[in-house]
């Protein structure tokens, strides 16, 4: 007598996902088998795991854990486990580049240079039509004053945080620099002003637009409108207090939209990526990219 033969029908589960559907089967008299396998994660080795049923009951038992999914979705039982963390308090290089903005004003207060730096370093679509590029990057480095730094503070908390621990320490940081800068240099090319425009919220409208992207390609979940509202009602609060001398509304607008742009691209080229370059690899290499990028603007204003 030829045996049964089993087919793969669900592949790379977390150990609680992979549980409860075999839980699901068993309740159907549907028999299963689990294959446990190591694959490289960002902390080393991660356990994931496949699920075998005979080739008879294929049928039976994916139609068996789609209805338990959609009989259950109103009950906080996501159709995919979220294998990724994101947290806004568990991510040391959002605080890095918090303190990084907080010692940079201050710096220019005690020191007596804050206009100067402002004039210097400030974009101004006057000065980048002029070549000085530069600026698009070093004006997301400067505050007005204590409520525009305190402002953009809390929102690279609630955006920018949450970014860098979806995508990496050292790619997360690049994306939100790609957006800031691109939200800069697209505002100057509207704005035909002199006006010096200065500030990290448009790095942070950056993040709500690429958090936004996110959302909207994520595979893991059908694409939901009403997901959207708490990242747009978010980026209105980051903008409301986050105003102050030098600051530039329209630059918060084009770096959201610049933030959605680069993140349709990034998700998916990094989700490739990370197939053939670990991530011990790809943050080192993406923040020293990050740290040159923004040394070079500093010495090309000097």
């Amino acid at each position: 007598m030829k045996p049964m033969e089993m087919e793969r029908i669900f592949k790379n589960l977390p150990q609680k996902k992979a549980d409860l559907i075999l839980l699901i089967l068993a309740s159907q008299n549907i028999g299963a088998r689990v294959e446990k396998k190591l694959t490289p994660g960002e902390s080393g080795q991660v356990r994931q795991f496949d699920i075998l049923v005979f080739r008879e009951q294929t049928a039976d038992a994916v139609k068996s854990v789609d209805q338990y999914f959609r009989e259950n979705k109103f009950f906080g039982l996501p159709k995919r486990i979220q294998e990724v963390e994101i947290s806004s308090f568990n991510t040391p290089a959002a605080y890095v580049i918090m303190g990084l903005l907080l010692a940079i004003h201050l710096i220019c207060l005690k020191l007596g240079i804050h206009r100067e730096m402002i004039l210097k370093f400030g974009a101004s679509s006057l000065y980048i039509g002029q070549g000085e590029t530069f600026r698009a990057i070093t004006a997301l480095f400067l505050h007005s004053d204590g409520q525009h730094i305190l402002g953009n503070l809390a929102g690279i908390l609630i955006f920018g945080a949450p970014l860098i621990s979806l995508s990496g320490y050292g790619t997360g940081p690049f994306l939100l620099l790609c957006a800031g800068t691109s939200g800069n240099l697209v505002n100057a090319y509207f704005h035909q002003t002199a006006l010096l425009s200065i500030g990290f919220s448009t790095a942070v409208m950056g993040a709500a637009g690429a958090l936004a992207a996110y959302q909207m390609i994520d595979s893991r979940r059908p694409f939901q409108l009403n997901r959207l509202i708490p990242l747009f009602a978010g980026a209105t609060l980051v903008g409301l207090f986050s105003q102050g001398e030098n600051t530039d509304i329209s630059a918060h607008v084009f770096g959201f939209m610049a933030g959605i742009f680069w993140g349709f691209i990034f998700f998916p080229l990094s989700k490739i990526l990370r197939k053939f370059f670990r991530p011990k690899i790809m943050e080192p290499v993406a923040l020293f990219l990050v740290l040159s990028i923004f040394g070079s603007a500093i010495w090309t204003g000097f």
